[in-house]
């Protein structure tokens, strides 16, 4: 009956969480399929152009992902004010949203063109520096776009409407390949422009992405309210400075996660070719699990800021437990895929007995922290719905950059783990942010709910 009874009370949370995450899943989906698709499109022009899009791109996709971060804060403060019924105060989180973003963006222009002058001397080969700049010419353009696509896409996830994000991305997606094809071979007509024509596809995607957020906002009638009341509220330097001062930690806390794996690679490197390229082969296939539990994190935050804009406290937990019910089972299923899966999913890449056995050791591993990885994405979800930025960008430095990687490499280098030891440091650094984001998230709440007692419940 117990059972019963919270099945009943939970159900249609666990239908809202559903609904709201998958567009984002396939969403990601999209975007990894594009990579994919990109890859093999310039693999085609050969060695040198594939190496130097991979150069471009690292440094590029590292600069965005910080701009992307920086986005997120927008989402819970929409949807905190959605949860207050009050238009006018989101319409004004977006318009100066836009402010703190456009400042953001050229600072991040700035950066990219001090890196792209300095990539002559990064170490990489002669033979690819000059296409890699050309390269990154194109990319530096679609920042501009890319983060104005971004913003009307956290107002559209703010209010509830992940499909209008996924729709626009896929759109995207679909310009970005047609694009390539037109543009790298020299189809219909066009120059052929080999790897800047790929460049040249994704402006012509991240454009067309802007175009489309900017015609839904003013054309949908579900935008209405926000574009009638856009030219009226004003930016101002505290709202601003807000933004910079949560968006900033929120950029890092992305960056840094990026940045551990990054540097998990390199010291795989340092062990051995064959177990860097069966690295590869894992931490590719990581994605796979990471990108749904995103999508229910990203569902989570959405539902704990209107509930938080409510000061619905106790839709806040149900929520947030509801959420967590959900991740676990699917990490459960995760560990089982991944474990069955490591038999034949590493001759998906390669044909290399060693690379495959290495892989395989890998892929115990990944499925040793697939439960640590999606409880930390729904707490952190529910952190970034109240508002909780700064203390967890600190955690996640902490956990991965004093204990995670260090903890990795001497595994490898000291204790005799090799390759695998690289991998040793994923669970426990993992296991560590899970643990801090379950106590900071009730921590937080407490607080939040403290700070918002009425009045005369604090008299009494």
């Amino acid at each position: 009956m117990q059972l019963k009874r919270h099945w009943k009370e939970y159900n249609p949370l666990f239908s809202t969480i559903l609904k709201l995450g998958w567009p984002v899943i396939l969403a990601q989906v999209g975007q990894i399929s594009v990579g994919l698709v990109d890859n093999m499109i310039i693999g085609q022009l050969g060695r040198t152009p594939l190496a130097a899009a991979s150069f471009s791109n690292t440094i590029f996709n590292l600069v965005l992902l910080f701009g992307m971060g920086f986005t997120f804060i927008l989402t819970p403060k929409i949807g905190e004010a959605i949860g207050l019924n009050n238009y006018k105060k989101a319409t004004s989180a977006l318009k100066n949203s836009f402010m703190a973003n456009g400042i953001l963006s050229l600072l991040l222009l700035v950066l990219l063109v001090v890196l792209y002058f300095y990539m002559p001397y990064m170490g990489q080969p002669e033979t690819i520096i000059a296409s890699s700049q050309a390269y990154l010419i194109i990319l530096m353009i679609s920042l501009i776009p890319q983060m104005i696509f971004l913003t009307f896409k956290q107002l559209f996830e703010g209010i509830g409407d992940t499909k209008m994000g996924m729709k626009i991305t896929l759109v995207g997606n679909v310009v970005n390949i047609i694009g390539d094809f037109i543009f790298v071979f020299g189809l219909l007509g066009a120059p052929k422009m080999g790897l800047i024509g790929a460049g040249v596809g994704t402006l012509l995607a991240r454009l067309t992405m802007a175009g489309g957020a900017i015609y839904v906002f003013y054309a949908y009638e579900k935008y209405n309210a926000f574009a009638s009341l856009f030219n009226e509220v004003k930016c101002t330097l505290q709202e601003v400075k807000e933004f910079f001062t949560n968006g900033v930690p929120m950029a890092f806390q992305l960056l840094m996660e990026s940045a551990a794996f990054s540097i998990s690679t390199i010291m795989m490197g340092w062990i051995s070719e064959v177990g860097l390229a069966a690295h590869q082969v894992a931490i590719s296939l990581s994605t796979l699990g990471f990108m749904v539990y995103q999508g229910i994190g990203a569902a989570t935050g959405i539902l704990v800021s209107q509930s938080f804009g409510k000061r619905d406290f106790k839709e806040v937990k149900k929520v947030t437990y509801a959420s967590l019910i959900i991740v676990v089972l699917m990490s459960f299923g995760a560990v089982i895929f991944f474990l069955i899966g490591r038999s034949w999913m590493p001759h998906l890449f390669t044909d290399d007995q060693e690379v495959i056995q290495f892989a395989q050791l890998f892929m115990i591993w990944l499925a040793s922290y697939q439960t640590f990885d999606a409880i930390e994405i729904a707490y952190a979800g529910a952190c970034r719905g109240l508002h909780d930025f700064k203390v967890p960008m600190w955690f996640i430095f902490s956990s991965y950059f004093i204990i995670a990687i260090p903890f990795s490499y001497m595994c490898a280098f000291h204790w005799g783990q090799g390759e695998q030891g690289i991998w040793m440091g994923f669970p426990l650094g993992l296991g560590i942010i899970c643990l801090f984001f379950v106590k900071r998230f009730s921590h937080r709440l407490k607080k939040v709910e403290e700070q918002h007692i009425p009045f005369e419940r604090k008299i009494a």
